[in-house]
């Protein structure tokens, strides 16, 4: 007699029936056998199956007890099309990774599309099961939690251990499985056969890996190689859930977000550039999560500066983002971020400048994409930074350009005040920076040249940015005057000071004319001390000082 290979879509257990002739068919139909089950009560175990029950195609009577005749309804549901037979399935040299459910990483310029794969310690209990699995059948399951690298590991894996001419089948989620079996028939015996399941708990179900096609796929010698995250493997295999039966005997390998001491020593040898920032530079992040996050939060970020996007969010980003290109890693809170725009006005070609952000602005940014990380970190109670990931790949994207001079004044300025650990840092790359992006010959990158040299105390720098900005432009002398003031180079300080002063620049003059009066008290301070000029000098110097006595903070010691 022929059977029919019904697999019970509540059980997973192979119903084994006959087919059906014909004539039996249509006394079938016949008699009414659609209508609802008109068995009597049927007693097994602690349970008790009753005359109308219609919520499933079938009910396991397995050590159950019968007493009188059993009529019921069975509803056989026909297979689709049948599939391509196996030796017609792609060899695996033709597939690629990514398509099959490898995740990207983030590329700049024509380097590789995804970094050299880094070996996990996994590796060499993978590379056993599937060179057994490859000769007797069988499901090995790579499981692991969200972003810790199980596609690729089974993916390199597969490529390690069979040759380029192995046959492999591939499916999207919910695609029928029930063919498979059959299109094994009349295979060579000689090739190799592999089934690709990429996220398992997407391919299970009355229509996809049911036990009973499991067994027949191990029978025929066929590798089903699957990957399946932690939470669901465990909700499949280990609670009343019909894939049990189809893990319970899976051979699995587990995965980790947290990379070992020697799969760091390992990584650290990389020249990949992804994988040396993401050994150096992934923060609390796991080193796949790094490199499988990058993409998503680039993209994101990036289409939301769009009009119709979220404009006052990606500003608010993009904040963060620059001062960590500048050296600022430290978090800091909101209210500096929204000051750095309204005070300073860096990003006046942007649509959104008004530098007030929103609580969703905020919520956006630091919603965690992938169930791992947002657009910005939050750091200690109320402050916030950018995403490492992200100020990476700010920093070797060619779409954002290089923070321009007056940038790095501003971020400076931010990190004298809010981060004077990380200031001086800022500064001198910030001073190595605009040497080379900026204008020699612009006046705004003179200036901001010496206010660096100032800041870092280099003496010999600063008379010489801001005497070329003296030679510039005979108004701004002034920056190079109050500078050799402050060093007690009082008369080369009145000299700049008068160059400014017969420019028309008003301060200049202002500070100029408090200079002189500092000055003149101080030397008829001197002559009242003694001299043919004693008296003179101390009429003078008394009416100075009670000029001095109206407006005591006007004159400039």
């Amino acid at each position: 007699m022929d059977h029919l290979d019904i697999y019970c879509g509540a059980c997973g257990y192979d119903l084994y029936l006959p087919v059906m002739k014909p004539a039996d068919a249509e006394n079938a139909a016949s008699r009414g056998w659609a209508a609802d089950v008109l068995a009597p009560d049927v007693k097994g175990g602690s349970d008790t199956v009753r005359a109308g029950h219609t919520t499933q195609d079938h009910i396991d009577f397995r050590q159950n007890s019968f007493h009188g005749p059993v009529i019921g309804v069975q509803n056989n549901y026909g297979s689709g099309p049948g599939g391509p037979p196996a030796d017609s399935w792609p060899r695996l040299a033709e597939l690629r990774g990514l398509a099959h459910g490898v995740r990207s990483s983030r590329r700049f310029g024509d380097g590789p599309v995804l970094p050299p794969y880094v070996p996990r310690d996994c590796d060499g209990e993978l590379d056993e099961l599937l060179a057994d699995a490859l000769i007797s059948g069988g499901l090995v399951v790579v499981t692991g939690e969200p972003l810790s690298g199980k596609t690729m590991t089974a993916w390199v894996a597969l490529n390690r251990g069979t040759g380029d001419d192995t046959r492999v089948y591939t499916a999207p989620p919910g695609t029928d499985l029930r063919e498979l079996p059959s299109a094994l028939r009349d295979r060579d015996p000689t090739g190799t056969h592999v089934v690709w399941l990429d996220d398992l708990e997407s391919h299970v179900g009355e229509q996809g890996l049911t036990a009973g096609i499991l067994a027949r796929l191990t029978h025929e010698g066929v590798l089903v190689l699957a990957t399946m995250r932690d939470e669901a493997y465990d909700t499949h295999r280990f609670r009343d859930h019909p894939t049990a039966r189809v893990l319970s005997g899976a051979r699995t390998v587990e995965l980790t977000c947290r990379w070992s001491e020697t799969e760091l020593g390992t990584l650290a040898w990389a020249e990949d550039p992804r994988l040396v920032d993401a050994m150096s530079l992934r923060d609390t992040l796991g080193v796949t999560q790094y490199l499988a996050l990058g993409p998503e939060l680039w993209e994101e970020w990036r289409r939301a500066g769009r009009p119709s996007g979220r404009p006052s969010g990606h500003l608010l980003v993009r904040v963060a983002v620059d001062a960590a290109r500048c050296g600022i890693t430290r978090a800091l809170p909101l209210e500096v971020w929204e000051s750095v725009i309204t005070d300073f006005a860096p990003y006046a070609d942007l649509p959104t400048t008004s530098g007030t952000f929103s609580a969703d602005d905020l919520e956006w940014a630091a919603r965690p994409r992938l169930g791992v990380s947002g657009l910005l970190v939050s750091g200690e109670e109320g402050t916030w930074r950018a995403s490492g990931t992200l100020v990476v790949d700010a920093l070797r994207s060619p779409d954002l350009p290089p923070p321009d001079p007056h940038l790095w004044w501003v971020m400076a300025q931010v990190a004298r005040a809010h981060s004077p650990d990380e200031s001086m840092g800022v500064v001198a790359v910030g001073s190595m920076a605009v040497r080379a992006v900026g204008d020699a010959d612009d006046e705004q990158t003179l200036r901001i040249l010496g206010e660096f040299a100032v800041w870092a105390g280099h003496d010999a720098e600063v008379r010489h940015w801001y005497g070329k900005l003296a030679n510039r432009n005979r108004r701004s002398a002034h920056f190079l005057a109050n500078y050799l003031a402050e060093q007690g180079e009082y008369a080369e300080a009145i000299r700049y000071l008068e160059m400014a002063a017969e420019a028309g620049h008003v301060g200049a003059q202002l500070d100029l004319g408090l200079l002189l009066v500092g000055r003149a008290e101080h030397w008829l301070t001197v002559a009242v001390q003694g001299g043919d000029s004693e008296a003179v000098a101390a009429r003078v110097l008394a009416a100075l000082r009670q000029a001095r006595a109206a407006r005591p903070d006007t004159v400039r010691e």
